[in-house]
C-alpha cells in the first residue's frame, strides 16, 4: 500500500500541477465595459455610450454577448432601467430618463445577458468641468491695418476639413464702419473656390464664397477695392482640421463626409450644457476617393452642434463639434469629448487575478500537503523496513551482533528525504513560473 503511494504521489502532483498550469490558472479572456458620457448634474436625461470589450492579453476587440441590462439609481433613489438589445461592433448608445432632475451621484451597473458585471460604480459630472474639456475653433482673421480698408475672413461654421467645401465670410471694414458694394479679388493657394464672379461686399460690408482645401496648409489673398479708390488687402494662413471630418445638417438629415476611406463614424449631439444623443454612422465610399454617410436627425435645442469622430469616445485632435445653426456671425465649433463615467476592465482584471491567485494557493497547497504525506510514508516504510530485518535478524543471531550487522542509520533518510523535497521544489517553482 505504502509503495504504491510513494510512486502514485509525485506523479498525481505532476498531473495536479499540469492542469493548474494549462487550464484552471490559464489566462482568461476579459469582458468589460466602458460608459462615456456627458454632465450628470442638472439634468433629467442622460444620454450615454457603451461600449463593450473584450481584452486577450494586450489586444483588445469589441465583444457582444447578448443583450446588456443597464440600471441606473440616482442619490434621491429614483431608478430607471433599460435593455440594451443589440449593438454595432460592440458600441451602442442608450437613454435613461429620469422623473426628476438628477444632483449628486449615479449608482449605475451594466450586465449582460447572464447577469455577470460588466461595468458599475458610481459617476459625477457636473456642467463646469464637461465644458471646460471642449475645444473651441473659429472666429475673425483680422488682416492688415495699414490700408483705408481692414479685411477680415473666418470660417462660418468654425473650421475646415480637407475636401469639403464649406463657406469662408469676408467683412470689409473702414475706421470700425462696414463698408458696402467694395469690389473683392480673392486668390488661394492648397484650395478651391467657387462663388468668386462678381464678388462684392453687401450693405453690412460681408461677403462669401465656398472654400475648399486640398491640401493642409491652404492660404487666402484677398484684395478689396472701392469706387472712390480705398484699398484693402489680407494675406493669410487658413487652419484646417488633419483628419477630421465635415457634417452638414439639411431638411432634417445629417450627412457626415470622409476625405479618406472609413467604415464608420461616431457623433454625439450636445447642447452648451448637455449631451443629448449620439450613436454610430455607418459609412460608404462617395467615389471620389473618401466616404459618406446619412442619418434622419432632429433637434430642438439651440445652439448645439454634432460632435463627429472616428474615435468612439472623440476624445481625438480631429473631432470637430459642428455647430447646427447659423446665425449673423460666423460660428465657432464646440469639440467636446465624450467622458469616461466608468470602465469595468479594471475590475474583470482585478476578479482575473483573484481567480488565478486562488488556483495558485491551492496547487501550493497541494503541493506541500504532498510532500508532507510522501515524507510521511517513507519514514512509515523506513521504519516498517527496520523493523522485518530487526526481527530477522534476531531469530538467529544475539540482538548486539544484529545491530551491528544493519544498524538503523538516520543520513540515508535524510538523503531521501531532502531528494523528494527537491522534487516538490522543482513543481513549486514550475507553478510560480507560471503565475504572471
Amino acid at each position: 500500500m505504502s509503495r504504491g503511494w510513494n510512486l502514485s504521489l509525485p506523479v498525481l502532483t505532476v498531473l495536479v500541477v499540469g492542469y493548474a498550469w494549462l487550464v484552471a490558472g490559464a489566462p482568461r479572456k476579459l469582458h468589460g465595459a466602458r460608459l462615456y458620457g456627458g454632465p450628470s448634474e442638472g439634468v433629467s436625461v442622460l444620454s450615454l455610450r457603451v461600449e463593450s470589450v473584450e481584452r486577450d492579453g494586450e489586444h483588445e476587440a469589441p465583444f457582444w454577448s447578448g443583450p446588456l441590462t443597464a440600471h441606473a439609481r440616482a442619490s434621491s433613489g429614483a431608478e430607471v432601467v433599460a435593455s440594451v438589445p443589440q449593438a454595432v461592433h460592440g458600441v451602442v448608445d442608450l437613454e435613461l430618463r429620469f422623473a426628476s432632475t438628477l444632483h449628486g451621484p449615479v449608482e449605475f451597473e451594466l450586465r449582460d445577458a447572464a447577469s455577470a458585471l460588466l461595468a458599475g460604480g458610481r459617476f459625477e459630472l457636473d456642467v463646469t468641468r464637461w465644458a471646460a474639456r471642449a475645444r473651441r475653433r473659429g472666429g475673425w482673421i483680422r488682416g492688415r491695418a495699414d490700408h483705408p480698408l481692414v479685411l477680415s475672413v473666418a470660417a462660418e461654421r468654425g473650421a475646415f476639413v480637407v475636401g469639403a467645401p464649406a463657406p469662408l465670410s469676408i467683412r470689409v471694414e473702414h475706421a470700425g464702419t462696414a463698408v458696402a458694394f467694395a469690389t473683392l479679388t480673392v486668390s488661394v493657394e492648397g484650395a478651391r473656390l467657387s462663388g468668386t464672379e462678381q464678388l462684392h461686399s453687401d450693405e453690412r460690408g460681408r461677403a462669401r464664397v465656398f472654400f475648399e482645401p486640398t491640401e493642409l496648409n491652404p492660404s487666402v489673398r484677398i484684395e478689396a477695392r472701392t469706387e472712390d479708390g480705398r484699398i484693402g488687402l489680407i494675406e493669410t494662413p487658413i487652419s484646417v482640421v488633419a483628419g477630421g471630418m465635415h457634417a452638414v445638417l439639411a431638411n432634417g438629415e445629417l450627412r457626415i463626409e470622409s476625405a479618406v476611406p472609413r467604415s464608420e463614424a461616431f457623433y454625439s449631439l450636445v447642447s452648451d450644457r448637455q449631451r443629448l444623443a449620439g450613436g454610430l454612422v455607418a459609412l460608404e465610399p462617395n467615389g471620389r476617393g473618401g466616404s459618406v454617410g446619412t442619418l434622419p436627425l432632429s433637434h430642438s435645442q439651440s445652439p448645439s452642434w454634432v460632435v463627429v469622430s472616428s474615435e468612439v469616445d472623440q476624445n481625438s485632435a480631429a473631432a470637430i463639434g459642428w455647430p447646427l445653426a447659423s446665425g449673423t456671425e460666423p460660428a465657432q465649433t464646440f469639440d467636446v469629448a465624450d467622458v469616461l463615467l466608468l470602465d469595468g476592465l479594471p475590475a474583470a482584471f482585478a476578479r482575473e487575478q483573484a481567480r488565478r491567485s486562488r488556483v495558485r494557493w491551492l496547487t501550493a497547497s497541494f503541493i506541500g500537503l504532498s510532500f508532507a504525506l510522501s515524507v510521511a510514508l517513507l519514514l512509515l516504510r523506513v521504519r516498517a523496513a527496520d523493523r522485518d530485518i530487526t526481527q530477522h535478524l534476531g531469530q538467529d543471531l544475539d540482538p548486539e551482533l544484529a545491530a551491528r550487522i544493519a544498524p538503523r542509520r538516520l543520513l540515508p533518510v535524510v538523503v531521501a528525504v531532502l531528494a523528494i523535497l527537491l522534487g516538490f521544489a522543482a513543481l513549486g517553482l514550475i507553478a510560480l513560473a507560471h503565475a504572471r
